[in-house]
């Protein structure tokens, strides 16, 4: 029991999505190596290794297209239905998926054999497979945007930010809906942390 409580740590790390926002429009973060500047739907990116991000909202209801010019040349990422989208503009796959934060507001405890299915879901999720919209769970390498939530509501957590240890539940129990994402370096290692604390 002891070991696996130590083990919650790095299960947080490794937990994703297996488990109402405004009125219309698409809220979009972009998260880079590199630095980058906005101009409505242009980004101009420098690339480069420091990590970056912005989230920008547009209002409009119809389809929007990003725009990002680099050095690497020109490419158009469209953003086709209402909610909120990620782009990943980093070196590295990003993966991740809905925070599970159980009926209380804290993310939800673990069994012995829950910790295992995570192990195995989270190889699945480094290699793409498994993940849909549905499913809550994503898999995006380099210079791809996809749908991550309808709710305008939704907030995404990059690879550096820490997921809250409690939020507020509303008024029907629901908690608000946070994803958090990993590069798939950070995945790994922290999957080789919990196999070699779980053979000692």
């Amino acid at each position: 029991m002891k070991k696996l409580m130590a083990l919650l740590p790095l299960v947080a790390l490794l937990l994703n999505a297996c488990s109402g926002g405004a009125d219309g429009g698409k809220k979009l973060m972009v998260i880079s190596s590199g630095k980058f500047t906005i101009d409505k739907t242009i980004i101009t990116f420098e690339p480069g290794n420091q990590h970056n991000e912005q989230e920008l909202i547009f209002k409009e209801k119809e389809k929007v297209t990003i725009t990002v010019k680099s050095t690497d040349g020109e490419k158009t990422f469209d953003m086709t239905e209402d909610g909120t989208w990620l782009l990943n503009l980093k070196k590295d796959t990003v993966v991740g998926g809905l925070v599970n934060y159980g009926d209380k507001g804290t993310p939800a405890s673990i069994s012995g054999e829950e910790l295992n299915r995570i192990i195995d879901s989270t190889k699945q999720l480094m290699l793409g497979e498994n993940t849909s919209f549905e499913k809550k769970n994503f898999n995006l390498p380099p210079n791809t945007i996809k749908k991550i939530s309808s709710d305008l509501g939704a907030t995404i957590l990059s690879p550096y930010k820490l997921i809250p240890a409690k939020i507020e539940l509303d008024k029907y129990g629901k908690a608000p809906e946070f994803y958090k994402f990993f590069t798939n370096t950070q995945k790994r290692e922290a999957l080789d942390e919990m196999l070699k604390r779980l053979t000692k």
